[in-house]
């Protein structure tokens, strides 16, 4: 089964991950017979709707019952929330399964018990359980990804799950979870062509999750706020905005970045800096529904050194910093919400060299010309994902020619230029030799490239990551595997 590029396999009407089916090549390729069989449902593509995973769950004796479960939305942020959430809950002494999408090096991040991934063995054994009763209600992959994380939290014996929403939130898989809460992160346009072709569409759709007497934490735009207060009120879902309970602040000059979050009762200092600004929002908004859930039920939900435990914070493909000297940063960002939020904060970085973008995208990603203006300080090298719904070249520079960016013809880009290159390992064979210490590179535009690259570059699991590595040893080594 190959995947197409528009409609979708088998016709299905909305095509499903773009980097899930079992003849892709590596990192997109699955790694045995039951992840293969696993991949193979994405054929099915995104069917709304929760019929097939209320059934699925049902055979499995209804795993969510009686799971405490936080439930993270949004456009964009709700990976790294979700993985926030987790971290301060663990810290806390408690047991914890993280459930998020996609996954960058290997199918087994989706699910963490204590932020560690099944064995791959334990993982197959699930996946046997899980193809009788896919075969029996015609659920997708994601549908039987997301019961599986279910069965596995509940075996495991875990005090929370923290599951990150598919698309959407009305009719994705996660709205069968009888949630403790609900965060929504924020609301951009992307996947308009299910979740409708305005912001106001969309976050209607993401409210679908709220229930009756489970509170709200919300860090959407004061624009949105009051449609997210009216559907609070509907649903009877107390609501309480990270925006009017919450105010953040850098410290004194010298802190080393740290910063201070001030909500109603309590202060929490010397915070450090994730990266990003963006980051620290949501490092506030997963604060903010600890702090108030930890009120509500008189029960330990965060730490006793907040700032210490988030020093820990490992949050893979958001604005990370994977090399050193020179700095290589990658940023899952693939919507105009995300990518003006991951240039931004690029273009505020300090970088004594100059500032380079490797830059791909996914054909379906809808980019105004703000992403173009945001890249004209920096050089862009391109290149296409080894993907069939990724842009390919062509695709590229007309997309780089409309934004005002001029093509190059040899040499590292100068700011405003872009260079073109046939794949991704040609992309590394310009940057790597070219670069100097002193120089950042950016890795942005798809989750998809921000896997291959990781790949390309030797690492094969994500805790690989965990602490940037010395630049020059990991391009040296690259250079000499594929010279």
């Amino acid at each position: 089964m190959t995947l197409d590029r528009v409609t979708g396999p088998d016709g299905a009407a909305y095509p499903g991950e773009p980097a899930i089916a079992p003849d892709l090549s590596p990192p997109f390729q699955p790694p045995d017979d039951a992840t293969r069989w696993l991949f193979a449902l994405n054929r099915f593509g995104i069917r709304p709707g929760l019929e097939r995973i209320n059934a699925v769950l049902a055979d499995l004796g209804h795993p969510e019952k009686g799971l405490p479960t936080l439930v993270v939305a949004g456009t964009n942020g709700k990976g790294s929330t979700t993985r926030i959430l987790a971290h301060l809950l663990q810290a806390a002494g408690h047991r914890v399964a993280t459930y998020t999408s996609p996954h960058l090096l290997q199918v087994y991040e989706r699910i963490l018990i204590n932020d560690h991934p099944l064995p791959a063995r334990e993982f197959a054994d699930y996946v046997d359980i899980m193809r009788p009763l896919a075969d029996r209600h015609g659920a997708s992959w994601f549908e039987v990804l997301t019961a599986m994380s279910v069965a596995i939290a509940r075996d495991a014996g875990v005090d929370f799950l923290c599951c990150e929403a598919g698309l959407g939130g009305r009719l994705d898989a996660s709205n069968a979870l009888p949630s403790r809460a609900t965060l929504l992160t924020s609301v951009g346009l992307d996947h308009q062509a299910i979740l409708g072709p305005t912001r106001e569409a969309i976050a209607a759709e993401k409210l679908g999750l709220l229930k009756r007497g489970v509170p709200l934490f919300c860090g959407v735009d004061a624009e949105l706020r009051p449609q997210v207060f009216r559907a609070a009120v509907t649903a009877g879902s107390p609501c309480h905005f990270l925006d009017e309970l919450g105010r953040w602040e850098d410290e004194d000059a010298g802190a080393g970045g740290n910063w201070r979050l001030t909500l109603r009762d309590r202060v929490f200092e010397g915070l450090p800096d994730p990266g990003a600004p963006v980051l620290r929002r949501n490092v506030a908004l997963a604060l903010l529904a600890l702090a108030q859930l930890e009120g509500r039920a008189g029960e330990c939900l965060l730490p006793k050194d907040t700032a210490a435990t988030l020093r820990d914070l490992f949050l893979p493909g958001r604005f990370q910093l994977v090399l050193r000297g020179p700095d290589w940063i990658f940023d899952t960002a693939h919507n105009p919400q995300a990518l003006d939020e991951a240039l931004g904060a690029f273009a505020a970085r300090p970088c004594r060299g100059r500032r380079l973008v490797l830059f791909g995208s996914m054909y379906d990603k809808d980019l105004p010309p703000e992403v173009g203006r945001m890249l004209r300080g920096c050089g862009v090298v391109a290149a296409p994902v080894s993907l069939p719904r990724s842009r390919g070249g062509a695709e590229l520079a007309s997309l780089f020619e409309g934004w005002g960016l001029s093509a190059q013809a040899d040499g590292l880009p100068a700011p405003g230029a872009f260079r073109l290159a046939a794949d991704l390992p040609s992309a590394l064979r310009l940057l790597a030799p070219a670069l100097t210490t002193v120089d950042s590179v950016l890795v942005t535009g798809s989750c998809f490239l921000v896997a291959e690259v990781l790949h390309h570059l030797g690492f094969e699991r994500l805790a690989d990551s965990r602490r940037p590595q010395p630049a020059a040893a990991a391009l040296a080594r690259w250079g000499r595997e594929n010279a």
